[in-house]
C-alpha cells in the first residue's frame, strides 16, 4: 500500500473512533481468583497482568484482588465477589469513563482522576440500583438472598448517590445506604453501618496504596495529557481532529483550486492534484472540456465542515456552480455536496480525492454514435444457412461511439436489438474517447437473446413476397451529461 493510502486509512480509523481499553494492573492477588474475558475464555490471573474492559472478575471465599486502575485509582475485590468491567477509558479527556457492574459480593473503590475530575462519568450498577459518586472512597455491596438481600453502599470519603426506580438518596462520609431486593421500601440511609461490611485481610495494604495514589492522581492526569501531546495527539489522547491551522491552510489551498477552475487555469490545477488520485487524468480532461463550454463560471461553497488529521484534512461541503452554457448562452445552475481529501506533501496541500457530487466534473458532452449498413437482406439469406454464422466477407457491420467524457475508459457497453433478439455488446476503445467494434457476428436462425450474438432472421420470399429482415437498433446510455443520463439510439435498416 502507498504511504498516502496508509495515511488515509489511519485518518479513517481515527475519525471513526472507538478502541479497546485496559482498566488497570493487578497489584495484589491472593486465594482463588479467576478472570473471564468478553469471549468467555477463563484464565487464572497473575500479579502484574492487565485487566481489560469486558473482563469478569470472580473471587472465591478466600480470594482477594487489588487493581491499580489507569486513572490512578484502586479497585479491591473482597472474597465471594463477582464484578464486571463494562467500560474503562482513561485517556486524559472529558470522555474518560468507568462503568462497573457488581453481580454479588463487595469491593472497595478509591476513585482516580475520573471520579475526581469527571465524577458523572463513573457508575456502579447492580440488579437493584445505580451508584454515582462525588470523588469518593466507597464500598458497594450486593447481598443475593435472605432478609438482608439488596444493594448497599458504604462511604468512607466523599459522597455517593444511590439511584433506584423507587427514588434516590445521597450518602455521606461514614454512612451507608440500602435498597432492598424486593423493592418493599424506597432506598434509605441506614442508622448505622451494617455488620455485613467487614475489613478484608489486606485492608492495611489498601490504605497504604491509597496514601500513595490519591496525592498523585492530579499529576498523573497532567502527565498523561503531556504524553498525549508529545505523541502528536490532543491532550485527551484523541487525534487532532479539527486542527484550526491545518484546516485553514488546506481550505485556502482548495479555494485556490476552485478559483483556477473558474478561470480555466488547468496548468495550476494540475499542480494541485495529487497524481496518485483515482481518475486523475479523466478529471483534468473534464476540467478542460468544462472550461470551453461553461463561461463566466462562479463556484461557491456552503455549509463547510473541516476535520484535520496527520498531514490530511477532510473538507465536507455543499456547493453551487453557476455559468453560461455554450453554444446557446444558456444560464445554468448546478449544485451538490462533496467531500475533498487534502494531502500535505512536499509541495504543500493538494487534492488527493473527491467523493460525492464532483463540482469539478465536466458538464458532459452528449455522445455521438453511428453504425455502418450491413449487407442487404437477400445477401444475408444467400450467404448463410439458417442457424449458421455469416462468412467473414459478410461481417461488415461496425458500431462507432464518440464520448469525450469517457476518455480513459477501456470500453463501453451498448445494447443491440434485432427483432426479438436483444444483446449487450462490449465496444472497446479505439482511440481515447472513441469506441469502435467492427465485424460483429451476424447470423440468421432462431433468436437466442443474451448470448452475445446478434441474430438476423430473414422472413418472407417466394410465394410470401420479397425477403425482409428486421432493422438493427443500437442504444447507448450516456451517464456523463448535465441531466444525469441520456440514451442515444441509431436504427440501421437491412434493405
Amino acid at each position: 500500500m502507498t504511504p498516502l493510502f496508509n495515511k488515509i486509512l489511519l485518518l479513517a480509523l481515527l475519525l471513526a473512533g472507538g478502541s479497546v481499553h485496559a482498566a488497570g494492573l493487578i497489584n495484589l492477588l491472593e486465594g482463588n481468583v479467576s478472570v473471564t474475558n468478553k469471549n468467555g475464555e477463563l484464565r487464572i490471573p497473575a500479579r502484574g497482568e492487565r485487566v481489560e474492559v469486558g473482563d469478569k472478575i470472580t473471587t472465591g471465599r478466600d480470594g482477594e484482588i487489588h487493581i491499580i486502575t489507569d486513572d490512578s485509582g484502586l479497585l479491591a475485590l473482597r472474597p465471594n465477589t463477582t464484578l464486571n468491567i463494562d467500560a474503562y477509558r482513561a485517556d486524559g479527556g472529558s470522555d474518560d469513563n468507568v462503568a462497573l457492574k457488581l453481580m454479588r459480593g463487595t469491593f472497595r473503590s478509591i476513585t482516580g482522576w475520573i471520579g475526581k475530575t469527571w465524577p458523572k462519568n463513573y457508575s456502579v450498577r447492580t440488579a437493584h440500583a445505580a451508584i454515582g459518586i462525588r470523588g469518593t472512597d466507597h464500598e458497594p455491596l450486593v447481598v443475593e438472598d435472605g432478609l438482608d438481600a439488596g444493594t448497599y453502599d458504604k462511604v468512607n470519603a466523599g459522597r455517593t448517590l444511590l439511584d433506584t426506580p423507587f427514588g434516590k438518596i445521597e450518602i455521606g462520609p461514614k454512612q451507608a445506604g440500602f435498597m432492598p431486593k424486593d423493592a418493599s421500601q424506597p432506598p434509605k440511609v441506614l442508622a448505622q453501618i451494617p455488620a455485613l461490611f467487614k475489613p478484608a485481610k489486606n485492608e492495611a495494604a489498601i490504605e497504604k496504596t491509597k496514601a500513595i495514589l490519591e496525592p498523585a492522581a492530579d499529576e498523573k492526569l497532567k502527565t498523561k495529557q503531556r504524553d498525549n501531546m508529545r505523541k502528536g495527539a490532543g491532550a485527551d489522547g484523541k487525534p487532532k481532529i479539527g486542527d484550526m491551522e491545518a484546516g485553514r491552510k488546506a481550505a485556502a489551498a482548495l479555494d485556490e483550486v476552485l478559483r483556477a477552475y473558474e478561470t480555466g487555469n488547468t496548468a495550476f490545477i494540475r499542480n494541485r492534484l495529487d497524481p496518485a488520485m483515482i481518475g486523475y487524468q479523466r478529471l483534468l480532461d473534464g476540467i478542460a472540456v468544462e472550461a470551453n463550454q461553461c463561461k463566466q463560471m462562479r463556484l461557491r461553497l456552503l455549509d463547510t465542515q473541516i476535520q484535520a488529521g496527520p498531514d490530511l484534512v477532510v473538507i465536507q461541503t455543499a456547493w453551487e456552480k453557476r455559468c453560461v452554457q455554450l453554444p446557446n448562452f444558456t444560464p445554468r445552475l448546478d449544485s451538490g455536496r462533496s467531500t475533498f481529501l487534502m494531502h500535505l506533501g512536499a509541495g504543500g496541500w493538494s487534492v488527493a480525492a473527491i467523493s460525492g457530487s464532483n463540482p469539478l466534473a465536466s458538464t458532459g458532452v452528449l455522445a455521438a454514435m453511428s453504425a455502418s449498413t450491413p449487407l442487404d437482406c437477400a445477401a444475408v439469406n444467400n450467404l448463410a444457412n439458417v442457424g449458421g454464422p455469416l462468412p467473414a466477407s459478410a461481417q461488415s457491420f461496425t458500431i462507432t461511439v464518440t464520448d469525450p467524457d469517457m476518455t480513459g475508459a477501456s470500453s463501453i457497453t451498448v445494447q443491440v436489438k434485432s427483432g426479438n433478439d436483444v444483446e449487450s455488446i462490449i465496444v472497446p476503445a479505439s482511440v481515447p474517447g472513441t469506441f469502435q467494434r467492427t465485424t460483429l457476428l451476424v447470423k440468421k436462425g432462431a433468436a437466442s437473446p443474451g448470448n452475445g450474438v446478434i441474430d438476423i432472421l430473414p422472413v418472407g420470399g417466394g410465394v410470401l413476397g420479397p425477403l425482409a429482415c428486421p432493422a438493427v437498433t443500437i442504444s447507448y446510455v450516456d451517464t456523463t451529461v448535465i441531466s444525469g443520463s441520456q440514451t442515444i439510439s441509431v436504427t440501421v435498416p437491412i434493405p
